[in-house]
């Protein structure tokens, strides 16, 4: 993709998007039963391809499975192609003096200098043209969901292009694989630019069922956008479940389906790669432990809030030191905590830490995003948050919920308060067309 007089930034490997523990029994939690796939266990395995044992559901079931992953997939990706992210950062580009000058004056060492610093890590691929000529280029990765704007200058005036990506094509497959139990491809034409499994047909339909590996797939697919141009269609291949994985009707199989996506986005939250790597960040925090560890409160307090300055998914520490608090610092509606030790410096455990990477707010936003799902957060009869307000007076696990003229679908869950208690989520699935 190098042309002449191309500059290209290298961007830091980017990991599945996240918008900004104490033991949780979400096992309990009624699931689907599908076999070897999704984004912990590959096609490619050698476990995957397993026949499962227990009786398989009708292709009916097997359809509405798949039209709910399928929609989780399509709404993960218009986030992506305009959401909270992408949005702010192109304006943060288009807004840039020093890129402005740049593309005027058709300074490729210039427009280089003046993206650097823009980025902030939150676009996986960014091209700068002016004149039919490429001036910048950040990244290398296959990109999808690009956005496109023009770069004026002070009279208003276009002066060039600039079209900018959130994520890769690896990055968004490896995003919806963490939360629907089906492989996702994204393929342009017969190009597979990322997915889940490397053992999919070559050719697949864009809607009903395909066989490989032994298993079969209802497959539902959608179009949408390559980097920098094109056209590109994103596959969900889910397989088919067992027979408990299905509602008396379609509306309640997909509802069911969708809300366990909802489960799986809170369990990332609470124990996912991105929660481990903090914790053992503090661990491994010398101030910080040496601070818990003698009880020195403003110590602590000073480590937590550089961490909350150079992370930006830590919302809340709690330090406890032999079961008497240290310090509690962070925002007051969290969920999902999880926890650490404290050891003093001849390694021995002498306290323990709570810590949250998400906070009520930001779990809301991105189920609601992710799922296109009402999220109701609620601690008794008491509602937290929600994208109704007030909400329906009460919503069962299960079953229809009329609100405001709106047949919704229940799926409710027990999560966890930070630093400890219940905390109730509530997802009201709405009609979907096909369902």
């Amino acid at each position: 993709m190098s042309l002449l007089n191309t500059v290209r930034l290298q961007p830091p490997r980017l990991r599945p998007v996240r918008i900004a523990g104490a033991a949780l029994a979400l096992a309990a939690l009624p699931t689907l039963a599908l076999m070897g796939c999704g984004s912990k266990t590959r096609a490619d395995d050698s476990s995957a391809g397993t026949a499962a044992t227990v009786q398989s559901a009708s292709p009916q079931c097997a359809s509405a499975v798949a039209l709910a992953f399928g929609q989780v997939a399509e709404h993960i990706y218009k986030e992506f192609a305009g959401g909270r992210v992408v949005g702010p950062a192109v304006r943060r580009l288009q807004s840039s003096p020093a890129l402005i000058a740049a593309v005027q004056s058709g300074d490729p060492a210039a427009a280089r200098a003046a993206l650097r610093p823009l980025i902030h890590g939150q676009l996986a691929r960014v091209r700068v043209t002016a004149g039919g000529r490429t001036l910048a280029e950040y990244g290398s990765a296959e990109a999808v969901a690009p956005v496109t704007a023009p770069l004026r200058n002070a009279a208003g005036n276009t002066i060039g292009t600039l079209v900018a990506s959130e994520q890769g094509a690896r990055g968004y497959v490896d995003t919806v694989g963490s939360f629907v139990e089906a492989y996702v491809l994204v393929r342009a034409g017969s190009q597979q630019l990322g997915g889940t499994t490397r053992q999919a047909p070559n050719t697949l339909p864009n809607s009903g069922e395909v066989s490989f590996g032994g298993r079969r797939y209802s497959v539902y697919s959608f179009t949408g956008s390559r980097f920098p141009t094109g056209s590109l269609r994103v596959y969900v291949l889910a397989p088919d479940p067992s027979a408990s994985a299905c509602g008396h009707t379609n509306a309640e199989t997909v509802a069911n389906t969708i809300g366990g996506a909802a489960v799986n986005i809170y369990r990332d939250e609470q124990s996912g790669a991105r929660a481990r790597a903090v914790v053992g960040d503090f661990e491994r925090s010398r101030s910080f432990q040496q601070a818990v560890a003698t009880g020195d409160t403003p110590a602590t307090e000073a480590a937590i809030v550089a961490f909350f300055r150079t992370r930006l998914h830590v919302v809340r520490v709690r330090a406890t030191l032999g079961g008497r608090l240290v310090a509690d610092v962070g925002g007051p509606h969290v969920l999902a905590p999880t926890g650490g030790r404290v050891r003093d410096a001849r390694g021995r455990v002498v306290g323990h830490f709570l810590l949250s990477v998400q906070d009520d707010l930001g779990y809301l936003i991105l189920s609601h995003r992710f799922t296109g799902a009402q999220v109701l957060l609620r601690q008794g009869t008491r509602q937290i948050m929600g994208n109704l307000t007030p909400g329906p007076a009460s919503v069962p696990d299960r079953g229809e919920v009329v609100y405001r003229g709106v047949h919704y679908q229940a799926y409710s869950f027990m999560a966890q308060a930070f630093p400890s208690g219940p905390l109730r989520i509530s997802l009201l699935i709405p009609p979907i067309p096909g369902s």
